[in-house]
């Protein structure tokens, strides 16, 4: 079994090992204990360094892998605003220009619950419908129905 951990526990008791005979002979010649000693501390920072490489690559594999949500969920955070809603609205002749139309944030299924006055002259009754939006247009919307009653979940896809 070569675990990066058995190694790392290998490497440093061999560097212990050479760190004591050498540490005993000390007396005997100071300079070949000082550079064993230093060989000996550069082979355990290796060994410590080749032990953290796994750990170094599942944290950099979270990090991407958050990244890459983060900006999935953003994307999907960017959606086309109330008033940007009412203005395609206008724009695309879908109600009359005096309907009075007024969108807010739907509590579910769309993305917008929007009403509107259909005849403001001559009736007193707005209706509603839902809407769901992307970052630059609606994509799709309900069927009309009297506010105030429940408005049908978008159809599947």
């Amino acid at each position: 079994m070569n675990h990066p951990t058995l190694v790392l526990i290998r490497g440093v008791a061999v560097s212990l090992a050479i760190f004591y005979f050498l540490s005993v002979n000390r007396q005997r010649d100071p300079a070949q204990f000082h550079s064993a000693h230093r060989l000996a501390l550069k082979i355990v920072l290796a060994l410590v360094l080749l032990a953290l490489i796994p750990q170094v690559r599942a944290y950099a594999d979270l990090v991407i892998r958050t990244t890459r949500d983060s900006r999935s969920l953003a994307a999907r955070q960017r959606k086309l605003g109330a008033a940007d809603l009412e203005s395609s609205f206008a724009h695309a002749n879908r109600l009359p220009p005096n309907a009075e139309l007024r969108c807010k944030p739907a509590d579910r299924d769309w993305d917008y619950v929007c009403s509107y006055m259909p005849t403001p002259s001559q009736s007193k009754t707005r209706l509603e419908f839902g809407a769901t939006v992307d970052e630059k247009r609606w994509v799709d919307a309900s069927p009309v129905v009297p506010a105030g009653t429940l408005i049908p979940p978008p159809r599947p896809r």
